[in-house]
């Protein structure tokens, strides 16, 4: 939590620094001394209500109180947001200086409009609570918001939420953005595919690395809001990045879909500053649903961090606000269904027939059942539009490859479509992101007692009910230990820890790899009885695979390359070396999983090899209770045996 404070705060100067130097836009005088008059007497009324300080005035400017600095301030980072000089933290003179702008109606805000069309969301709220005299304050003619607001027709509000990519730093936890459903009487935009996506991310380039993660936990990206149609955002999410995505439908009444939709336009051309862990696509979003019913307060229930899964879980939290859910699975998850499907041998051969080795006309020799001919074209033609995907192939071998597959097909019989099985639970059934461990044991013979405390996210010894099969990720994990004979201390910080067991199979090559980076207490103890706290790194890639029909038991080996700088080596304080670690997941009930790992590592520089067995057990007692217990075993050349038990229990939080 320290270190989440110092990022926090870190992340604050910049936002407090753009507050106070931000212009105010200069705003004209009522035209007329009435209007003038009616101006003073509408101000009045709103601080005599203490408009400024309902939920609705402080959710449409984004205000939040700070946890650390206490300072009500706006999350808006744009300048051009704000019409008084204070406004951005000053909720009483942004009101009044919004209703001064309602009177100009100069097109001098985004997009050629006055203040009551770029800021809709704020004059309809204010109208309903003061009632304009439209002989004084005459409506807006908001010709570009009605045209909008008219071409996406939305109705219905749908929160959509594409699992986690490992493969990408910024959706490691997943993402959301909503999707704006019309009437179903409006014709072919009646099709979710064809409805229009909001979406808040940064604007960055993931391909930068190291500089793409310290950008993002620095604000130093702008966050924007965008709307695309659904169908380009299945493109990215389902087929480009293989994401399962769930659909969650919310319940929200006409007024409020309008309401969201006021604000949503309100926000288009406002910049935020973007930040990883709090303000970020999940966080923003729920500000959005706040706006249509404030009093849900969904974004407040977010202060230090604001994981995807988390946002979604929160929403279900609130009865009758999630009216249904859909699943919509990505097409790895596809090609992996139709494989179990198949069996390994006419799985094989659907990809045979991809790869062109075996000709479609053969096919009748191996398989004399119509149906299965049929199930293994399909397949084949799935997996070549899945690597033209991948590849972002345009060929036009390709495409005559595909239209050769449907037609074989065509020519056979026609059966039952395909439906990929919808998982037991959704992601809002799964356990809870955050965990606090309570372990008691020895370590080399001496009683030990440890507690382990994580914010996120999820290990592979979790049950895997809501998430995706060997994906773990978990960040600033951090333990305390306690010997008999010694002070409490800190055991380790381990900043980021990511695996990714992603099984083999006949149709799909898929890689798997990890990586950890920790400030770990050294297995080995010195001559004095310490064991110093060192750095260490470590990771690699590797190969897993399905060992068992029913997927109870996932087998894995990777390349264990480890750069550590601990004390306690007996030569010098620094280790690169790389070896094998080979083990072992097993559920031998829905409620036990096992784990099992041996490691072997040789090091340069004449360090001593190092051999390591552990062994994890975990037992669900409920969706927020586990007993767990675990050994581990390390041998290092010319060194005793370092050994330590633990048990105990976990609980999500």
């Amino acid at each position: 939590m320290a270190v989440l404070a110092v990022l926090t705060l870190t992340c604050l100067a910049p936002r407090l620094a753009q507050a106070h130097d931000a212009p105010a836009t200069a705003i004209l005088e009522p035209a007329t001394p009435e209007q003038k008059v009616y101006l003073q007497q509408l101000q009045a009324q709103a601080s005599q209500q203490k408009l400024a300080d309902e939920l609705m005035w402080q959710t449409l400017m984004h205000y939040r109180v700070h946890p650390i600095a206490r300072v009500n301030r706006s999350l808006a980072d744009d300048p051009e947001f704000f019409l008084a000089p204070t406004g951005k933290y000053q909720p009483g003179a942004e009101l009044d200086a919004t209703l001064a702008a309602f009177f100009d109606p100069t097109l001098r805000y985004a997009l050629d409009q006055s203040a009551a069309c770029r800021f809709v969301a704020r004059y309809q709220w204010l109208d309903e609570r003061l009632h304009f005299d439209p002989k004084l304050l005459p409506e807006p003619n908001c010709v570009r918001y009605r045209q909008w607001r008219e071409g996406i027709a939305a109705e219905k509000v749908t929160l959509i939420f594409p699992s986690a990519y490992l493969n990408s730093p910024a959706s490691m936890y997943g993402h959301t953005f909503l999707r704006l459903d019309p009437k179903p009487a409006s014709g072919p935009k009646a099709s979710p595919l064809l409805s229009y996506a909001v979406n808040y991310a940064a604007n960055g380039n993931e391909n930068e690395g190291l500089a793409f993660a310290f950008k993002g936990l620095t604000g130093l990206y702008a966050g924007a809001f965008t709307n695309s149609p659904y169908y380009i955002r299945i493109r990215e999410y389902n087929d480009l990045e293989n994401r399962d995505i769930w659909e969650y439908e919310l319940n929200l009444t006409p007024k409020e879909v309008d309401r969201l939709m006021a604000h949503t336009w309100e926000l288009g051309p406002t910049v935020f500053d973007y930040y990883f862990f709090d303000e970020n696509c999940s966080y923003h979003l729920l500000s959005l649903i706040d706006a249509a019913r404030p009093e849900l307060r969904l974004s407040e229930q977010f202060t230090w961090w604001a994981i995807p899964l988390d946002t979604i879980k929160a929403i279900a939290r609130v009865p009758g606000l999630v009216t249904s859910v859909r699943y919509r699975p990505a097409n790895s998850s596809e090609l992996h269904y139709r494989a179990n499907l198949l069996g390994p041998q006419s799985a094989a051969q659907a990809k045979a027939i991809m790869q062109g080795q075996l000709p479609v006309e053969r096919l009748s020799e191996l398989e004399p059942s119509p149906e299965r001919r049929a199930l293994i074209l399909e397949t084949a033609e799935r997996l070549t539009a899945y690597d033209a995907t991948r590849h972002v192939s345009v060929d036009s071998e390709t495409q005559k490859q595909r239209i050769s597959l449907l037609a074989a097909r065509a020519a056979l019989p026609s059966g039952p479509a395909l439906t990929v099985p919808t998982p037991r639970m959704d992601p809002t059934q799964g356990h809870d992101t955050a965990r606090v461990d309570l372990m008691v044991g020895q370590r080399n013979g001496h009683g030990m007692v440890m507690l382990q405390a994580r914010p996120a996210y999820h290990e592979l010894m979790d049950t895997e009910e809501g998430y995706q099969r060997g994906a773990a990720i978990t960040f600033f994990s951090l333990a305390m230990s306690k010997t008999s004979d010694g002070h409490v201390q800190l055991e380790r910080f381990v900043p980021v820890e990511i695996a990714s067991l992603s099984p083999r199979e006949p149709l799909l090559s898929a890689r798997s790899w990890r990586v950890h980076v920790g400030l770990e207490r050294s297995n080995q103890v010195r001559q004095d009885g310490t064991r110093p706290l060192g750095l260490n790194l470590n990771g690699g890639p590797g190969l897993s695979y399905e060992l068992s029909a029913d997927q109870r038991v996932l087998g894995y080996v990777f390349l264990d390359n480890q750069a550590r700088w601990d004390r306690a080596l007996p030569r010098e304080p620094w280790a690169i070396g790389s070896g094998l670690a080979l083990g072992m997941l097993a559920d031998p009930s829905p409620s036990w999983r096992v784990q099992v790992e041996v490691s072997g590592r040789a090091y340069l520089d004449r360090q001593p090899a190092e051999t390591s067995l552990l062994l994890r057990s975990r037992y669900s007692l409920d969706k927020h209770w586990n007993l767990h217990a675990q050994c581990d075993t390390t041998k290092r050349r010319e060194a005793p045996v370092s050994q330590s038990c633990l048990i105990g229990v976990q609980r999500y939080l």
